[in-house]
């Protein structure tokens, strides 16, 4: 067996090393499914508070959200005489950012659904891809809707 030079070894061991780091950097890439972490929407949610109101009181109206493929979330909350009463950004968990983008992106129940009860919630939801183009979008009620209502969740967890 031959014997190795020591200048043969530090390039083997240099070698070894480049190799490590790159393959590294490609499992590190992997990992993230999303397509970019610039602050670009990926999707809107409105919920609205649907029925008859006695207008002399004070209601709540709506919330929004608007959610950046960087995880930032742009929250309002408005009253029907009060006005917006919460106007919050927040940040999502890179957690439930890529649980979000998952459901978003493998979801097929972008039907619209008819809203058949006199009271309750209406939603109105879009998903947009990377570079701002509308993808899809909801509008109707969220029962058994199950990946919108795990979407749901995922926004309004930070609030509470």
């Amino acid at each position: 067996m031959a014997k190795l030079t020591r200048k043969t070894t530090k390039l083997l061991a240099l070698l070894v090393f480049v190799t490590a780091i790159f393959s590294l950097n490609a499992c590190n890439k992997k990992t993230s499914d999303i397509p970019t972490n610039e602050h670009v929407v990926m999707m809107t949610a409105t919920c609205t508070n649907i029925g008859t109101f006695d207008e002399n009181e004070d209601y709540w109206e709506n919330s929004s959200w608007t959610v950046y493929y960087d995880g930032q979330v742009c929250y309002t909350s408005t009253y029907n005489k009060s006005g917006v009463l919460k106007d919050e950004i927040f940040d999502l968990s890179k957690e439930d950012l890529k649980t979000l983008y998952t459901l978003l992106t493998e979801m097929n129940e972008f039907e619209d659904e008819e809203i058949t009860s006199e009271y309750g919630n209406s939603w109105y939801i879009t998903y947009f891809d990377d570079k701002g183009q509308l993808l899809d979008s909801f509008s109707g009620d969220l029962t058994n809707k199950s990946t919108l209502t795990d979407i749901e969740d995922i926004i309004e967890s930070p609030l509470q």
